[in-house]
């Protein structure tokens, strides 16, 4: 992967760089400098690009999961700021997500502070002073070089962060994180040390499933990305043909033709013996029709390619089982990145442990499921269901689906009272009936 795709990658998301310089507009071959920056000045970027990302990281994290295990209270702290700057666990792997799945791939890196010596003297200390592993990301584009095992386990890995920036330039260092140990190196300094972490304090989210020898893959949405570079391209052609041809040209009889300036705000004159009348003339409408077409087309195909067909209007009409079926793929694709997430945050856990020498066990379980619930649906199902009265045990099971669509954060606890509540409501209904069974009886035997 080369540098431009990268930059590529983020200008689509954020619609900077060449989409607001106009530097990602193709100059004609026979356009003029001027035309070439007159076109640029007005070109306009339709952002389908970021919309698209969000649709793929968003519905992962619309929910915190469930986050269990044996933790200290630094754990606990790293939890609620995972990057000194009070980011909780939570946002911080929404932002490596996002990252993963616009470049492919992103590197949690988990950093201990080397100046705490005389800093903290004891837990309280470190707490307050939150002086305890960190961790903050890194971009595939920011890596220099690394090694890795014959099954693919990174044996070294090399980083371009930035040291500092005086007076808008930006200067660099070199971070360096082995099995062994850390080294930074700078054009002002040099640095290293040692750690026993037996891994490196790398932990890389893929956006997919990949090979284990794979640690720089191709970003799976850079068509995408291309395809949006098209897009902005076509409506700067389309625009061009909008602001120079689409105005009517009046045509006049006149004897006075030459001193004529032509212009869709002026006329064209004619000789008055060719005996036509007064007229508006406009060029053909054939090669804006066909840029609107294609354009269009290349929008629906970004939604397709990144597997979000159902999002965009079909000119045709498409039944219902087939749009389930579309959906079934891109909640599988959902259901895959939320478990490279919930992966890659179980590692972080690691390292960290390892950071402050505990064995911390920790696990997170991230939603598998991405469907959209038609709550109101829902209801009637269930209350269709109950009026077929086939028993109380089938109520408690209509609950418990009416709670999990219509209280979808309920506790677990709280859930299982409410159900229980119910069980208790049939058996007393039940021991009711039966008592006034009971009663009936013993009246019509008296009688």
């Amino acid at each position: 992967m080369d540098g431009q795709s990268y930059t590529l990658l983020k200008d689509s998301y954020y619609g900077t760089g060449g989409y607001q310089s106009g530097d990602y507009l193709l100059k004609h071959k026979r356009e003029t400098n001027a035309d070439y920056q007159d076109r640029k000045r007005s070109a306009y970027y339709l952002n389908y690009f970021a919309p698209i990302v969000n649709a793929l990281v968003d519905p992962i994290f619309k929910r915190k999961p469930l986050r269990d295990g044996n933790i200290a209270a630094l754990g606990k702290q790293f939890l609620t700021d995972v990057d000194g700057h009070g980011t909780d666990i939570h946002c911080f792997m929404k932002q490596a997500g996002l990252v993963a799945k616009m470049y492919g791939v992103a590197f949690i890196v988990l950093d201990n502070y080397r100046v705490a010596t005389g800093r903290a003297k004891n837990l309280s200390d470190m707490l307050q002073q939150r002086i305890f592993p960190y961790a903050y990301i890194v971009a595939p584009e920011n890596v220099l070089r690394y090694e890795t095992d014959t099954t693919g386990e990174l044996q070294s890995i090399t980083f371009r962060e930035v040291e500092n920036i005086q007076d808008g330039r930006i200067e660099y260092k070199e971070v360096t994180f082995t099995m062994q140990g850390w080294k930074i190196e700078s054009d002002t300094h040099r640095e290293e040390g040692t750690y026993q972490l037996g891994r490196l304090p790398v932990v890389p989210l893929y956006s997919r499933l990949l090979d284990a020898q794979t640690v720089l893959p191709i970003p799976e949405l850079l068509a995408v990305a291309k395809t949006g570079a098209a897009i902005y391209n076509h409506c700067s052609w389309l625009s061009e043909i909008l602001r120079k041809q689409t105005f009517p040209l009046l045509t006049v009889p006149t004897l006075d033709a030459t001193d004529m300036v032509v212009g869709n705000n002026n006329a064209l004159g004619y000789a008055p013996e060719s005996g036509h009348a007064p007229a508006f003339i406009a060029p053909p409408s054939d090669p804006a029709t066909i840029l609107q077409g294609q354009i269009t087309g290349l929008i629906q195909e970004m939604y397709r390619m990144a597997g979000l067909t159902f999002m965009t209007p079909q000119g045709n009409q498409i039944s219902g089982i087939s749009r389930q079926w579309e959906f079934e793929r891109t909640n599988q694709q959902l259901a895959n990145f939320a478990l490279q997430c919930a992966r890659a945050e179980e590692q972080v856990m690691t390292v960290f442990g390892r950071w402050i020498n505990q064995d911390i066990r920790y696990t997170v379980s991230y939603p598998a499921d991405f469907g959209i619930v038609d709550v109101a649906g829902e209801l009637a199902e269930a209350q269709a269901v109950l009026d077929l009265g086939l028993g109380n045990g089938l109520k408690q099971e209509v609950l418990k689906r009416v709670l999990s669509v219509y209280c979808p954060e309920i506790e677990a606890g709280r859930a299982e009272e409410l159900v229980n509540e119910l069980a208790t409501e049939e058996e007393t209904e039940k021991d009711d009936y039966k008592h006034s069974t009971a009663e009936d009886e013993e009246q019509d035997e008296d009688e």
